[in-house]
């Protein structure tokens, strides 16, 4: 039987790969409770060494091979680095070396949740985000920086300021609202909850009501980019202005 030529049960529509950091689950997670139906979600990890700028030059040493993985055994339509801190690591540009450098050894279109950050940032207009992380104080620096590179000011940022990455998980939505509440103020037109390790869609829309004001997270933006640049503008319910912009 000659099945060459037929679309994938469990990906007609796209096939997104996702890179994420070791050890949690909640991208493929998230991913897979709003993704549309005929989309797949393949996932394949990468250890983190550390939430530092050490450990997450360590860690970015693994991707390429993942990359060719997902590209040439799991036949993804797309690669998604699903690493917040990994793809802003180096500052504004850094997401697109990335990018270059995946779709060059892959032959498969590539991005980061960097680059859906930002592009959800335009796409909803913002200029001063409150930004809530479970990242160490040196994370958040370089954040800030990302984020003032390219245009936005940082009204505040602050959390959890952990230094071990298996920790992560352990944030409950719970407490990523509470610092939510405890940084932003009316300076800013937007929150951004960062870490694709957090489990957190969940709060979109409650905090959206409560605020007055766009909320993205991580997740949120890698699955909203991830589906665009494949072609697809589902509407999502529970993901918040962002899905529909």
């Amino acid at each position: 039987m000659d099945v060459s030529n037929l679309p994938y049960v469990d990906g007609r529509r796209g096939r997104i790969g996702l890179i994420t950091p070791a050890p949690g689950s909640s991208t493929e997670l998230e991913f897979n409770r709003y993704k549309p139906e005929g989309v797949a979600v393949l996932t394949t990890r990468v250890p983190l060494f550390g939430i530092s700028e050490a450990g997450l030059r360590e860690m970015t040493r693994y991707v390429d091979g993942a990359a060719k993985m997902l590209a040439d055994s799991a036949k993804a339509d797309l690669i998604l680095f699903s690493c917040t801190a990994g793809s802003f690591l180096e500052g504004k540009g850094y997401d697109q070396t990335l990018i270059r450098r995946l779709e060059s050894l892959t032959g498969v279109k590539a991005t980061t949740t960097s680059t859906c950050v930002q592009e959800a940032i335009r796409t909803l207009g913002l200029h001063a985000l409150t930004v809530v992380t479970p990242y160490s104080q040196e994370v958040n620096d370089l954040e800030r920086r990302f984020l003032e590179e390219t245009g936005v000011t940082v009204t505040a940022i602050g959390g959890a300021l952990l230094e071990r990455s298996q920790d992560t998980p352990k944030l409950t939505e719970e407490m990523m609202a509470d610092f939510v509440r405890q940084y932003d103020g009316p300076e800013s037109d937007g929150v951004f909850i960062s870490c694709t390790g957090l489990h957190v869609d969940g709060l979109i829309q409650p905090l959206e009501e409560e605020l007055g004001k766009p909320v993205l997270t991580s997740n949120q933006c890698g699955l909203w980019g991830a589906l665009r640049a494949l072609g697809l503008r589902d509407a999502v319910d529970r993901l918040g202005a962002l899905f529909r912009a």
